[in-house]
């Protein structure tokens, strides 16, 4: 469900300059969160003994820390802390406000899920009376993600997903497909856009679920009403506590894509100092004939923001001589631009900015950004007669600094739904391996450790958000009674993983 002249091109991906959060460093993700209009966002990076999750999105919808919450605890890719919840009373409350009752819906967050505590666990909730959710994301004693939706339907229609529900409740419910491993981090977004919903996990699309007869707009519960506050890891009011960490939980007053739930997941993998870099030819001023054709040459660099919000990024020129020589390099120059703004950089500013003495400069004007930007070059020259008589477009590509392109694939091994990796077919162990990253994996080695040896097997290649299963002979007495094992994913290390942290696990089966 992801989608994935000389030169005139146009490139339009969203930039964000971070400004105003105090709970974490300014991230790529953070930034990418912030590009697409969050109604709110809590980072839930505040030091320990803080009372308030501070709203990072401008909003104004702070909430206050209860109860077990443990702040401090090392955070997920693109946060620098997070929280976690003790499964039994930690909670952050949200009062009710206009802006977190939208007709539509995003609900995203990155959790590490601690296993079951006998209740279905909020991550993310908001009641629109003391027992029924106007919307929420949850998980399951299972593993399985749940996603409720009250919507204006009526008459109402019994959803299968949801039984329990008053009849006269439109109510939309869906199950993800696949199961939330525990203690791994695990990116989760849900989207509602009235007719269906779906869920992704670690930027893949899970599933589908159609709203049925109950498709519809969220049903609203604006203030003055009661009993409708947001929950993060716990609901409001009653005690439906997460059992685990909790980083980064974004709200969204629209249904994002698949292309922007992607983009999120891949820019908390980009490398430090991942950003994008563009180097611009330019050739400014009237030739002496030695390197190129008699004339005036110009150069015009037109940069567009896209953006909803202002972004910051920086230039610099490297001049290059003739005869393999090369000539300065002048320093970063900050540049900015605000929403949907352009500007242009032209030869003036190149002798400028390069304090050249010279009536002729050839050379790359470098710019580099977080994200990508519109950049495209207009060449002009004039003849004898002062005319334009060439003119050409091209549009600059970017590299990405840091290597590994922000993407990369991420091997681990699954549980089934109970959480344990015993699982036997005709003597062997088999033993699940997902790349739950953005990026292909190349062909692998798995390895398990049992009590009495040691077994290794190839693992082919797996597509970004697929999974495999690779089949151990277990050696003869393990069982003495019982039969314990570590698993180790990616054991040669042949794989360049985002995270090469999370390749083992441990396990045992009863003899």
């Amino acid at each position: 469900m992801v989608v994935r002249a000389k030169l005139l091109i146009t490139t339009a991906l969203t930039l964000l300059a971070l400004a105003g959060n105090t709970n974490a460093a300014p991230t790529s993700y953070a930034a990418r969160v912030l590009a697409d209009g969050p109604i709110g966002y809590w980072r839930l990076g505040e030091p320990p003994g803080s009372l308030t999750a501070g709203d990072s999105s401008g909003g104004g919808n702070s909430g206050t820390y209860s109860g077990g919450v443990t702040l401090g605890q090392p955070g997920f890719h693109g946060g620098d802390t997070a929280a976690l919840f003790d499964g039994r009373t930690g909670r952050v409350v949200v009062p009710n406000s206009v802006s977190l009752n939208p007709a539509n819906i995003t609900m995203e967050g990155k959790i590490g899920w601690a296993g079951p505590n006998g209740l279905q666990q909020r991550i993310v909730e908001k009641s629109s009376y003391a027992e029924l959710a106007q919307y929420g994301l949850s998980i399951l004693d299972d593993g399985h993600l749940r996603v409720e939706i009250r919507t204006t339907a009526s008459p109402a229609v019994n959803d299968p997903i949801c039984p329990g529900w008053a009849p006269s409740t439109a109510v939309v419910c869906a199950n993800s497909v696949a199961l939330v491993a525990k203690g791994v981090e695990t990116h989760v977004v849900a989207t509602f856009d009235g007719k269906r919903i779906r869920i992704y996990l670690n930027g893949t699309l899970d599933s589908e679920t159609p709203a049925g007869g109950n498709a519809g707009n969220i049903s609203p519960k604006p203030p003055p009403s009661t009993g409708s506050d947001l929950g993060i890891g716990n609901q409001a009011g009653r005690d439906r506590p997460f059992n685990g960490v909790i980083d980064e939980v974004a709200l969204f007053g629209k249904p994002l894509n698949g292309d922007q739930v992607l983009a999120h997941f891949r820019s908390q993998l980009a490398e430090p100092g991942g950003d994008f870099q563009y180097a611009v030819k330019f050739v400014c001023g009237k030739s002496d004939q030695r390197v190129v054709a008699p004339g005036e040459y110009f150069t015009a660099i037109n940069v567009h923001n896209p953006n909803e919000k202002g972004v910051g990024f920086k230039k610099k020129f490297a001049i290059a001589l003739p005869g393999e020589k090369p000539g300065r390099v002048s320093k970063f120059f900050d540049a900015k631009l605000g929403p949907d703004e352009a500007f242009e950089i032209d030869c003036p500013d190149i002798f400028r900015r390069t304090e050249a003495n010279a009536s002729f400069l050839k050379g790359f004007a470098v710019i580099e950004s977080p994200l990508e930007l519109d950049v495209v070059a207009v060449y002009t020259a004039a003849g004898g007669t002062g005319r334009v008589e060439t003119m050409e477009l091209e549009r600059v590509k970017p590299r990405r600094l840091g290597g590994g392109g922000g993407c990369k694939p991420d091997l681990i091994p699954v549980p089934d739904a109970q959480g344990q990796f015993c699982r036997i077919r005709d003597g062997r162990l088999i033993v699940t391996v997902r790349n739950q990253g953005c990026g292909d994996a190349g062909p692998s080695v798995t390895r398990v450790d049992f009590n009495s040896g040691t077994v290794s097997q190839p693992t082919p290649a797996i597509p970004a958000g697929a999974s495999v299963d690779v089949l151990f002979p277990i050696p003869p007495g393990c069982f003495q009674p019982d039969c314990g094992f570590k698993i180790t994913v990616d054991s040669n290390g042949q794989v360049d993983e985002s995270n090469e942290a999370n390749n083992t696990a441990s396990g045992f089966c009863i003899g």
